[in-house]
């Protein structure tokens, strides 16, 4: 994997100019690769979470009740799934992608990293669900397209490495 992305990187060198590649190359390592596995994951915990919710909001609420209006106007099934994600992130990006142990201080931390990215995808959801689109899809697209936000913010941060002196 180390030695495809070297490659890739290379080959986007004598492409693209330097200040695009020093843009570039903070997502063309293993790390950001394992971040991407990690936000599989979480997508699942989310998408997973919030499609359940709306499940089980058909199945007991009735369709013409002020909560079900309130759940499906607020998005809030999103907004649920996406905090049980966000704390099922802390732990897997702490261990997997940045190699560090959970600590209180990055725990507490850790949401302001995903402030840009769940804005940027309530967003989404908000956009797609207004065009129509199925909720599963709307909740898959603002998850995708906000993961390069997200490693951005949380490797800035979080998980940022103190430079030994």
């Amino acid at each position: 994997m180390t030695h495809f992305l070297s490659d890739v990187r290379i080959w986007l060198s004598y492409r693209l100019s330097p200040k695009t590649m020093r843009a570039v190359r903070p997502f063309l390592t293993v790390q950001f690769v394992i971040f991407m596995l990690m936000g599989i994951i979480n997508t699942a915990v989310s998408v997973g979470t919030a499609i359940t919710l709306d499940f089980l909001n058909t199945i007991i609420l009735p369709s013409d009740s002020l909560i079900t209006m309130f759940i499906a106007h607020t998005r809030l099934n999103f907004i649920i799934g996406y905090a049980i994600s966000l704390i099922s992130s802390f732990f897997l990006n702490s261990r997997f992608t940045f190699h560090q142990r959970p600590t209180w201080k990055n725990f507490l931390k850790f949401p302001v990293s995903y402030i840009p990215n769940f804005v940027f995808q309530y967003l989404m959801v908000f956009i797609f669900t207004m065009l129509n689109w199925r909720t599963t899809i709307a909740y898959i697209c603002a998850a995708l397209l906000g993961t390069p936000v997200t490693f951005a913010a949380m490797k800035l941060i979080v998980f940022r490495r103190k430079k030994r002196k």
